[in-house]
């Protein structure tokens, strides 16, 4: 099949499962009750095997997989090459508060994305991911009516995030030097769901059905140089400072025992501004075998000025570290072409609550599992264990196990058969 008909089908079959992808995120992505601030938890899932160096692979480059963290290495996509990749999550949440406690289990998809060269020099690569996730319930909230000894009962639910659709476009300078731009177009539906029941001589409800729509644009940079044969830097990496817009539509139904009034509301709501970031990351080969790759990042929240109801956004700052082993022997072998993973990330939280972080930190497990052996294919398999917040200062408390798989293939384009 000519190539440039054989892209349209890939591109057109990859845009349809994207229109399922955004729908998809209608379900709740998270369990956390800590989703309930701002626009929910920040997404920190990867693609390819960066889910199991501990989130770290700013100096990584796209030459085997899609590598969203750092723009600049889509220019060493190979020559011929075109990536898939396809995410998907599961997660076992057990929240504490106090003496009691609550465990909830998610899975959906975590991202879909293609990539591949455009000449020698340079590559582009587009994928879609959560940005952020929204999944809570709060329930048996009990208070009195002002004026009068009635109770009413209040259930508060949400659900839904932010969608980032990321586009990369990288360029090699040198052989050593790489330079790259992204563009995130920001969009998402967040639902919550308010229920009021009334207690009093006779029942009543109030439901109150709010749909929160934000989008915008963000822009960023960055740059990998690889300093000699097995140590190179991806530094710069800059995610512009953006704001998302935002309106709400809703809904709200009082019922009595005789009676059902139903209103509906229609406004704008305040801009959500997102914070310059900035990282910089380290990848070295040891022995051949190994491979250590080191990040970090720090996100200015506190330039934006903003505040939640209950908790104030402060600067956070990510660390990331990753160990890779793969086998020197005999690539014919299968085993020899397993790659093992281990790695450990910590931030310490970008919402501060009565004076006290939110902060998280997890080791990661994982595993490659080649699947042809003169393609980069693989299926990376991830495991985290992990912990949110903490039971001081009345607050919760999360332990967690994170499952993630990414089937990264590789698809060879315009290479002749050999005919034995």
């Amino acid at each position: 099949m000519p190539f440039m008909k054989t892209k349209y089908i890939a591109l057109y079959t990859v845009l349809l499962v994207f229109s399922g992808q955004v729908f998809a995120q209608s379900n709740a992505l998270s369990s956390s009750p800590y989703s309930l601030y701002g626009l929910g938890l920040t997404n920190d899932i990867g693609t390819g095997k960066i889910n199991g160096l501990g989130k770290s692979g700013i100096a990584i480059p796209s030459s085997t997989f899609i590598n969203n963290s750092n723009p600049a290495s889509f220019g060493a996509i190979p020559k011929n090459a075109f990536f898939y990749d396809f995410g998907f999550k599961g997660e076992t949440n057990i929240s504490a508060e106090g003496a009691s406690s609550n465990s909830s289990i998610t899975a959906n998809f975590s991202n879909i994305g293609i990539a591949f060269p455009i000449n020698e020099k340079s590559g582009f690569g587009i994928t879609l991911i959560p940005f952020t996730s929204v999944g809570y319930t709060i329930s048996g909230i009990e208070s009195y009516i002002e004026g009068s000894t009635n109770l009413f009962n209040t259930t508060v639910e949400g659900e839904g995030g932010i969608n980032d659709l990321k586009m990369n476009y990288g360029y090699s300078l040198t052989d050593n030097f790489r330079l790259g731009i992204t563009a995130s177009a920001l969009f998402g539906k967040i639902t919550e769901t308010e229920t009021n029941y009334i207690f009093a001589d006779s029942y009543s409800s109030i439901l109150i059905d709010e749909d929160n729509r934000y989008s915008g644009l963000r822009l960023g940079a960055g740059f990998q140089y690889d300093i000699a044969k097995n140590l190179s830097v991806g530094g710069g990496v800059v995610n512009l400072p953006a704001t998302l817009s935002g309106d709400t539509i809703g809904t709200t139904t009082i019922s009595t025992d005789v009676t059902t009034e139903i209103f509906e509301t229609d406004s704008d709501l305040d801009d959500f501004k997102l914070p310059l970031e900035f990282g910089f990351g380290l990848q070295t080969t040891l022995q051949e075998a190994f491979t250590v790759s080191l990040d970090y990042k720090k996100s200015f929240w506190d330039d934006t000025n903003q505040s939640d109801q209950i908790g104030t956004f402060v600067d956070q700052d990510f660390f990331g570290a990753g160990l890779q082993f793969k086998s020197t022997g005999n690539q014919l072998k299968f085993f020899n072409r397993l790659e093992y993973r281990a790695g450990f990330n910590y931030d310490n939280g970008n919402i501060e609550i009565d004076n006290t972080r939110i902060s998280n930190s997890a080791i990661n497990f994982g595993i490659g599992v080649p699947l042809k052996r003169d393609t980069s294919s693989m299926i990376n398999f991830s495991y985290s264990y992990g912990n949110k917040g903490t039971i001081s200062s009345g607050l919760i408390k999360e332990n967690y196990h994170l499952f993630s798989i990414n089937l990264s293939l590789e698809g060879i384009w315009f290479q002749k058969r050999k005919i034995y």
